[in-house]
């Protein structure tokens, strides 16, 4: 007779655990892009904005039975689940495409020459901006098709985490184009960490935050690789799906604790405190690929100037 309420208790326990972890992400993650598009001092790249409004729409979308007061439920409303349903899988997709976006973008920033401030090409900016989208709008219509003619399917997931699709074809679709994007970024990521390193001592010995970029660039790359791995883990069911749903609740965690944690946003949340003087921005081929958020890469001889969006760093 104990096993049952034990049961339970374990249950809820890492049902609270998933649903905090993902309002943490989305609320930090709505923190920082607000003060980025506010702060006339902070630049990012479009790409980086992109993501993170992904981790907002898609942790937002996890924790969406807290915030409508229909978690712990054993029958949520039939309209609040139909809303998380239809979304849960092609915000998976989109959170994908985004990061590889990223990883391109990063990649054609250091391929292209460290000595000239040369942005990169709109058209390109505005296909890495956009496609990602596509195939979750593609799935999230779909879904929606779907749900609607089949409503008895909808309904709370056995995690008892999130509402989905009794049908599981909509989530191995999406796990298996997750896990396709994966790959690349992961590499790319990769490659990125390997050059940097080789090139340490041409990359920093004019930047005094080499060393915090490279930490960033490495904790990217294993997040990256963590996603890979929970998609292949989900897709052979050979792990508890509340275990593979905690695991995929540490990239956004990570994501806002990496990112988040910048002088430059640190700099505009206690305004109060900070010096009148600003520090200038590194110059080189490492600007290009130091922490995300700086100021724009310049060569030796250029005016500052505010970085436009072709122009600001990525990582």
């Amino acid at each position: 007779m104990s096993s049952p309420p034990t049961e339970r208790e374990s249950s809820t326990a890492l049902i609270t655990t998933f649903v905090t972890m993902h309002t943490f992400a989305w609320t930090c993650c709505l923190i920082i892009i607000t003060t980025v598009v506010f702060s006339p001092e902070i630049h990012r790249q479009s790409t980086w904005i992109n993501l993170t409004i992904s981790w907002i729409i898609a942790c937002f979308v996890y924790a969406f039975l807290l915030t409508t007061g229909e978690l712990y439920k054993a029958n949520p409303n039939p309209g609040i689940c139909l809303f998380q349903a239809v979304l849960v899988d092609a915000v998976s997709s989109l959170v994908a495409g985004m990061m590889l976006a990223l990883s391109l973008q990063l990649w054609f920033n250091l391929r292209s020459n460290p000595f000239k401030s040369t942005g990169t090409p709109q058209r390109r900016d505005t296909l890495l901006i956009v496609v990602p989208y596509v195939v979750p709008f593609i799935e999230f219509f779909a879904t929606i098709g779907y749900a609607v003619q089949h409503p008895q399917e909808v309904a709370l997931t056995k995690s008892g985490m999130f509402c989905g699709l009794t049908n599981p074809i909509f989530g191995r679709i999406s796990f298996i184009y997750s896990a396709i994007l994966m790959v690349p970024t992961a590499s790319a990521q990769a490659v990125l960490w390997h050059y940097s390193y080789w090139n340490w001592y041409k990359l920093s010995k004019n930047n005094r935050n080499a060393l915090a970029t490279m930490v960033r660039l490495g904790l990217f790359t294993v997040f990256g690789i963590v996603g890979v791995l929970v998609s292949l883990l989900d897709l052979t069911n050979q792990v508890d799906l509340s275990v593979v749903n905690i695991l995929e609740s540490l990239p956004p965690v990570s994501f806002v604790l990496i990112f988040g944690l910048q002088q430059d946003l640190f700099r505009a949340w206690i305004f109060w405190l900070t010096c009148s003087s600003v520090p200038k921005p590194a110059s080189g081929m490492w600007s290009r690929i130091r922490s995300i958020g700086t100021e724009s890469y310049s060569t030796e001889n250029e005016q500052r100037r505010p970085p436009s969006s072709s122009e600001s760093t990525i990582i």
